[in-house]
């Protein structure tokens, strides 16, 4: 058993050495890369991170920050803190189900994973990598924040910043740790990790709202006490807690049991990366490389669709809908139905429903001369509802193939799939609006948002049915201010909502300044919202410009079609 062992460890450093000196140029091509893009950060944080810090310094010294806003957040730190640190881990844990700390490339899944050589050697360097990018990032981003903290007003720099750096280095090393364990137990977490994630989601949500009601009544007797010893990230935060004067009692066992927990995660980690599944392996370098490739060609949509799970199951509705008896009704019940199936659609559009209507609120408060800026972020919320929403008919955009069966062309499809958002998003703004006159909160922009979703939701199509880059807006053009590529890019990405703000702002604008709705205003956003569907219906037809029917027409029809008009019209006639 011994020789075995000897042999595959003598073998194993064999092939990396081959391989090292094979890829030399490679590595030396990798390295100067990686060299410029550490100078290029370097030069970003002297000549713009560096400023604003000492900006900001100045800014504390004199107070020009200790105003009702830093005094809310600090006394939510308690509660803030520990969310901020299990929403990182989340967060990690999340991307390691598609990409994770331990990634290899295709050639090294295909050549190398299934031959004979030891594993351990092959993929403890990245998870190494990986670690040592944390150890990096993790407490310079919780430095800045300590940093920012005391420019709040909340305590000394040099306490903040050093506690803020261990909560950062802490929760970013336990991350990574959680994502190679997450690689390593991969059929486990997909086969629980929908209930798994959808509870973390829920618990942190709450969290959420526990740390703005303590912004809102200055502090929670209970709930900061709770989260500081209820895990890992409460007690990576509790040195940062303590640091700016809040009442946190052993904080030093706290960070005892952190970098305890932190060594234990890391050792699972480090014994459990060699033995991570090579499809999960294979799984991971696939969806990396496709989403690498996706991002060079600028074609989000792609890389969105690659970032998903490409082995999850499909789920079944908790509400099953009656199959509809008129045709008219087959595309809204899909839509509605696909909507069921995905039931964090539904409940990020009823947030930014909800959000939308209580921005129109705060924008009748708000002074003329930032008005137009909070009249126009209801109408953006809105417009993140609708698309929200709209989801079906982006995944139908996408593979026109679900929508093969059907005798509709696009243009007509995109005008039944604005079915479905447009009730939602009516129901929902319309019982919001209810809640908001019981609660004393009505304000004229509420009946504008009401008008204007029928421009949102066809905002939200025209998104949906934009498809790939055009080369010519990747091209661009040169001109004395440099060439128009990034410009062009950006406008073709967002040209639905950008047209759609542009033409109902003014809209809200003039509602909110003279306290009232008028018919003309109506009628303005209805043809807004009128214009929006015929453009939504114009570019599925130039996306997809034929019958999703014609797809399925069998070979025999065709080739009889072929026939009959050369007999018809022969070489004579």
């Amino acid at each position: 058993m011994s020789g075995t062992a000897e042999e595959l460890a003598g073998r194993t450093e064999r092939t990396l050495k081959f391989l090292r000196e094979a890829r030399a140029s490679y590595r030396r091509e990798r390295r100067k890369n990686s060299a410029f893009a550490g100078y290029v950060v370097a030069l970003f944080t002297v000549f713009w991170g560096a400023p604003l810090l000492a900006a900001a310094a100045r800014a504390g010294e004199r107070g020009a920050w200790h105003g009702e806003t830093a005094r809310q957040v600090e006394a939510s730190l308690p509660v803030a803190a520990p969310a901020l640190s299990a929403l990182a881990l989340l967060l990690v844990a999340r991307n390691a189900l598609w990409r994770g700390p331990v990634l290899v490339d295709l050639p090294t899944v295909s050549w190398l994973l299934p031959s004979p050589i030891l594993r351990g050697p092959l993929l403890l360097p990245r998870l190494l990598a990986s670690v040592s990018l944390a150890a990096f990032v993790g407490p310079v981003t919780g430095g800045v924040l300590g940093y920012l903290l005391y420019v709040a007003g909340a305590g000394g720099w040099a306490p903040l910043t050093a506690a803020g750096a261990w909560a950062g280095l802490a929760t970013a090393l336990t991350a990574v740790a959680t994502g190679a364990l997450v690689e390593r137990h991969d059929r486990t977490v997909r086969r629980y990790g929908a209930r798994v994630f959808g509870a973390a989601w829920v618990l942190l949500a709450g969290v959420s709202a526990l740390s703005v009601d303590a912004a809102v009544r200055d502090g929670s007797p209970w709930a900061g006490p709770v989260l500081l010893w209820s895990g890992p990230w409460g007690w990576a935060a509790q040195p940062l807690v303590s640091a700016a004067g809040h009442d946190a009692p052993g904080w030093g066992a706290g960070a005892a049991l952190s970098a305890v927990c932190v060594l234990a995660a890391l050792l699972l980690a480090w014994r459990g990366t060699p033995r991570i599944p090579e499809e999960t392996l294979r799984s991971r370098a696939t969806v990396a490389s496709q989403l690498t490739a996706s991002l060079f060609a600028l074609d989000l949509r792609q890389a969105r669709s690659t970032v998903r799970d490409p082995r999850r199951r499909g789920s079944r509705p908790a509400l099953r809908l009656p199959v509809p008896r008129h045709p008219w009704l087959l595309v809204p019940w899909r839509d509605a139905t696909a909507l069921l199936r995905a039931p964090g659609r539904l409940i990020w559009g009823a947030l930014w429903t909800a959000a939308a209507v209580a921005l129109s609120a705060f924008a009748s408060a708000g002074q003329p001369r930032g008005q137009i800026v909070l009249c126009a972020l209801p109408l953006v919320a809105g417009y993140l509802a609708a698309a929200q929403l709209a989801e079906p008919a982006r995944v139908e955009s996408d593979d026109f193939r679900r929508s093969s069966g059907l005798p509709y062309t696009f243009r007509a499809l995109a005008l039944r799939h604005a079915l479905v958002p447009g009730a939602l998003l009516i129901a929902g703004t319309g019982a919001s609006l209810v809640l908001s006159r019981a609660a004393g909160w009505w304000a004229p922009g509420h009946l504008v948002l009401l008008a204007a979703v029928p421009a949102l939701v066809g905002a939200a199509l025209v998104s949906a049915y934009r498809g790939a880059v055009p080369p010519q807006v990747l091209i661009g053009g040169e001109t004395p201010m440099g060439n128009t590529a990034a410009l062009q890019t950006a406008v073709w990405y967002g040209r639905g909502p950008l047209g759609a703000l542009a033409l109902t702002t003014p809209v809200m604008v003039a509602a909110t300044r003279q306290d009232q709705f008028g018919a003309g205003q109506l009628a303005w956003l209805l043809l807004v919202g009128a214009c929006g569907l015929w453009w939504a219906r114009r570019t599925a037809h130039r996306l997809h410009g034929f019958r999703p029917s014609d797809a399925r027409e069998p070979l025999f029809t065709a080739v009889r079609t072929w026939l009959r008009t050369r007999l018809m019209t022969g070489p004579g006639r």
